[in-house]
């Protein structure tokens, strides 16, 4: 069998950019791998690529050695990773640890990255440490034979760094396995890395950061710029709202002693397609808000509504300032005085009053919604700009004439997750993980409530579908394009730790593993767990 080291070269050595085809390679990579092994080539039928409906036909690799009972460990992780065009001029090297880090010696770098070129410790390139290392870790436990009487399941996903496709379209997977085999799900570990405040200190997390992305369209009242005081500009009333929002600490969530970044702006523009003198009739904008379990999704989209209000709220109050302060020293003689209304909606109630105008609103929507998928589908859009459309088309067909802010969520959506919300929460490994870490190799333990890089462990359990569905109910995209499988993920809702090596600098040419962690503690770890659970 190969070492944990050689299947990481295997891994790193074939590029994997995260939306592309070339994902479909590193799937086969792994998949072939997989069949190399004798426990494998014996027992074809528990190993595989799912297939559900992917728009680029990407697999779900698994591969699953089967115990004696039906306690069972999923390991998991994602072998998609973000693109190489960064690397510049060293781009030909990647892929190539040994050759990258020769030629990172060659350039000015920081001098903690000169101190890390100079260790065997560190291995360098582009996905060795988010997340192939991990993947590695889990292959190489799948292909062990550790305990006879527990199930051990490896499973790849794709998509990771873009929507999550992958873990979501696992999700069926899982089930239908549990099913199959009456698996029991003790446990499900993601093999993501982790940093350090300091070196001697090993970091697990026992839950995940939730992220939503609320999207905000707001329509104004279009004016030719000569005469402003007739309309009301659409990017007054946002650029209102992103001072509101952007960096607003009174928006984050605090839940066991953690608390979520606030939210910040991803996308901000007027929508129009051209220069003209008139000014912007609709503007659009979407937020990163990341959350705890303490604040939930119908909360967020509240406190978002609430400050759009407030926002529109300036806005007309400015407009009036200024109408007035004109009209006194520039005698407008009261003329083209426009009033205007704070009129703000979420995606589910302007749907329903542009329902209400259209008799033939159902074969408008299908028409809307067939159309923009079809571009989502062939790369023509994003499927954030078809949200944006979506918005766009649907004030449009509500017939309100007037400024109006209307407030969706568009994908991805990540519930926020922690194992002390679940029944079956299994804190055995904790003491066990704290013993084996100082007595083996002289590290200390912290335990993270809360994951805070955003990872696949949000599609590990459901505790509240209401809430979920409340959710998906202002998801402005359709479930042709973006689903999220809540009533699977509620059958499996496993607990989960994010166990994964220490490394730096993931997404950029810097990008590291600590070797150590790879080939040694993880791996212990987690035999550690399955001889234990």
């Amino acid at each position: 069998m190969d070492s944990i080291k050689d299947i990481l070269y295997k891994l790193v050595s074939v590029q994997s950019d995260t939306g592309t085809n070339k994902e479909i390679d590193m799937a086969e990579c792994i998949f072939n791998m997989i069949k190399e092994q004798e426990y494998f080539k014996n027992n074809p039928e528990l190993c595989g690529k799912y297939f559900n409906n992917d728009f680029l036909n990407r697999p779900v690799v698994w591969a699953f050695r089967k115990g004696k009972t039906n306690k069972t460990i999923v390991l998991t992780g994602h072998y998609d990773a973000v693109e190489i065009e960064s690397f510049g001029i060293l781009k030909e090297y990647a892929l190539k640890h040994d050759e990258l880090k020769e030629k990172l010696k060659s350039i000015n770098v920081p001098e903690d990255v000169k101190i890390d070129l100079q260790s065997n410790d560190w291995y360098f390139g582009r996905g060795i440490c988010d997340m192939k290392a991990g993947i590695a870790i889990n292959m190489d436990a799948v292909f062990s034979n550790i305990n006879d009487d527990i199930n051990v399941l490896f499973v790849a996903v794709h998509d990771e760094e873009n929507l999550s496709a992958g873990m979501r379209q696992s999700a069926k997977l899982l089930c239908e396995l549990k099913e199959k085999y009456d698996l029991d799900y003790k446990l499900m570990i993601i093999t993501e890395p982790h940093g350090r405040k300091k070196d001697d200190t090993f970091k697990i997390s026992l839950g995940t950061v939730g992220k939503i992305m609320p999207l905000i369209v707001a329509k104004g009242k279009i004016a030719h710029s000569s005469d402003v005081m007739e309309g009301l500009n659409s990017t007054a009333i946002m650029s209102q709202i992103i001072s509101n929002i952007e960096l607003n600490p009174d928006l984050c969530s605090t839940d066991k002693s953690m608390t979520s970044p606030p939210p910040t702006v991803l996308y901000s523009r007027d929508m129009k397609e051209t220069y003209d003198v008139s000014i912007p009739e609709y503007s659009a904008v979407f937020l990163n808000y990341q959350f705890l379990k303490s604040k939930t999704p119908y909360e967020i989209i509240d406190e978002v509504k609430n400050i759009c209000k407030k926002s529109m709220e300036t806005v007309i109050e400015r407009y009036n300032s200024a109408y007035d302060t004109l009209n006194e020293h520039y005698s407008l003689k009261g003329n083209n005085k426009r009033y205007f209304n704070t009129l703000v909606y979420t995606f589910e109630e302007i749907e329903k009053i542009a329902e209400k105008n259209n008799s033939e609103y159902a074969d408008m929507k299908n028409e809307l919604y067939e159309k923009i998928n079809s571009k989502v589908m062939n790369n023509e859009i994003s499927i954030h700009d078809a949200g944006i459309q979506i918005v766009k088309k649907i004030i449009e067909l509500s017939k309100i004439t007037d400024p109006v802010i209307v407030i969706g969520i568009i994908p991805p959506y990540y519930p926020a997750t922690n194992n002390s919300y679940l029944d079956n929460n299994n804190e055995l490994y904790e003491d066990y993980f704290e013993k084996a870490l100082f007595e083996n190799y002289g590290l200390k333990l912290e335990k993270e409530s809360y994951f805070m890089g955003i990872c696949d462990g949000s599609y590990t359990s459901c505790t509240d579908r209401k809430i979920e569905e409340e959710v998906m109910s202002n998801m402005v995209t359709s479930k042709e394009i973006y689903e999220i499988p809540f009533d699977y993920i509620e059958k499996i809702s496993a607990p989960f730790i994010v166990l994964g090596p220490w490394g730096k600098e993931y997404h950029t040419i810097t990008e590291r593993v600590y070797m150590p962690d790879v080939e040694k503690t993880v791996p212990d770890l987690i035999r550690l767990l399955i001889r234990i659970i």
